[in-house]
């Protein structure tokens, strides 16, 4: 088996090659399905999909996933592995999955040729999810599941299910080109097809690579089993409070379901196809892939609170007075601050570090989504500076009618990028306090704190 890693390094590097890219299966465009798809299985797969980003929530084994890219959608784990899931959902009225059913309808068929299209790659498994039982006996479905992947449950009879896994892919063949299943002669018995040479080891592998789960709720019920068991118990373990959970749940939905139905890069496929030197879609995958993909920071953004006013301090949360604030002071009083408005930016300073310590969860996200906010405060801490300074008269100082003009611009509605928590106004001008003691900005022309006494 060919590690697809290895097969990427030997093809001519391009410049672009290695920006924005941390798994080697998204530097290879997938095939354009053209299915038509109800509105309530696209919904389904959403609601599948957002399993997963639930899951982000509270455990730290996956990166992100990409919607509609290859599959239905890909999970990228820390350890550089990627798993490519199918998600097909079956009406209480069909019967369970047979071996035939599952080879075709089923999506197997369809995931092997997406594997193999990976040059079977050793950091790819693959996923089929359902809600639809599967047959029992022999040869059935339920034994083809537990004959797959790297630890089977059962290891008899394997020669003969791939054999038989494989003739079912030939015969769908005939019907749907997939590229990488060989195109036999069509005979009118299963048993007649010429089986090329090694390709029911190739199946083999593929099993190795496969998890078959039979276990989802159906469209009827999903929904309110990821709000019971995924997202309520990752409310609980983020302490987030005051989060409606069903407005939340259906932000988070419909996110992904925008992800899955971007088309804004059919044109450009459309270009890449037509152009043999194909000299920029490496960049072009990579924004087709930035459009598609959602990480625990979007699933945080797209939390919705439940009360409309969102309290500085929480109930029964104490006051903590935050560390530092000499840099503050001083600044206030160059700019010309009154005493009692410094004195409220110290409490707001506090009321920002108690709201911080919170929340933070320790991750590496905390540090992007405070970097974000950041800029947006700094930028507005400039352009009130700017203002203030315009309108003051004869060199007058300006960080009083500045603080005043702070009030203005720093409301939520103005973040470009919204925190992964309620905040009001004062909370972000405490963070804009404390970014002012850290020296990221003046109420007056920059100087030397360490030579001023705060008054």
């Amino acid at each position: 088996m060919v590690d697809l890693a290895v097969a990427e390094a030997a093809e001519e590097p391009d410049e672009d090659d290695d920006e924005g890219f941390v798994h080697p299966i998204f530097r290879m465009a997938p095939k354009e399905d053209s299915g038509s798809d109800t509105l309530r299985n696209y919904r389904y797969q959403a609601e599948v999909a957002a399993r997963t980003c639930l899951a982000m929530l509270t455990e730290d084994n996956i990166d992100y996933i990409v919607c509609e890219w290859h599959e239905d959608f890909v999970i990228a784990y820390a350890d550089g592995s990627v798993e490519l899931v199918s998600v097909k959902h079956r009406t209480k009225r069909r019967n369970p999955w047979n071996v035939a059913d599952i080879c075709k309808d089923g999506g197997l068929a369809h995931l092997f040729d997406r594997w193999r299209a990976c040059d079977g790659a050793s950091n790819v498994r693959l996923r089929l999810a359902t809600n639809a039982g599967l047959t029992t006996g022999k040869p059935g479905a339920a034994t083809l599941s537990a004959m797959c992947g790297p630890d089977p449950e059962v290891t008899a009879g394997v020669d003969a299910m791939a054999e038989a896994v494989a003739r079912y892919f030939l015969k769908i063949r005939w019907k749907q080109a997939y590229a990488t299943i060989p195109l036999v002669p069509e005979v009118s018995r299963l048993a007649d097809i010429a089986v090329p040479v090694g390709f029911i080891d190739t199946v083999k592998e593929f099993f190795a690579v496969l998890h078959i789960d039979d276990e989802l709720p159906s469209n009827r019920h999903i929904t309110d089993v990821n709000l019971q068991s995924l997202l309520r118990p990752a409310i609980a373990t983020l302490q987030r409070e005051h989060v409606d959970t069903e407005a939340t749940y259906r932000a988070l939905v419909e996110r992904i379901d925008k992800a899955n139905r971007d088309e804004g890069d059919r044109g450009q496929l459309a270009v890449y196809i037509a152009d043999p030197s194909r000299v920029r879609y490496n960049v072009q995958v990579q924004q087709r892939i930035a459009r598609r993909t959602l990480y625990r920071s979007t699933v945080l953004e797209q939390f919705v609170s439940s009360f409309a006013v969102v309290p500085t301090f929480a109930q029964g949360q104490l006051p903590v007075a935050a560390p530092g604030g000499g840099n503050l002071r001083k600044k206030l009083a160059r700019g010309g601050v009154p005493s009692d408005q410094a004195a409220h930016a110290e409490r707001l300073r506090s009321a920002w570090y108690v709201l911080w310590e919170q929340h933070r969860s320790g991750l590496a996200g905390d540090t992007t989504e405070l970097a974000n906010a950041s800029l947006d405060v700094v930028d507005a801490a400039f352009a009130s500076r700017d203002q203030a300074e315009s309108e003051a008269v004869d060199g007058a100082l300006y960080g009083r009618r500045m603080n005043q003009l702070l009030t203005q611009h720093l409301v939520p509605s103005n973040l470009s990028t919204p925190l992964p928590f309620r905040v009001n106004g004062q909370h972000l001008r405490g963070l804009a306090y404390e970014l002012c003691d850290r020296c990221d900005f003046y109420f007056s022309e920059p100087f030397d704190t360490s030579e001023e006494e705060a008054s």
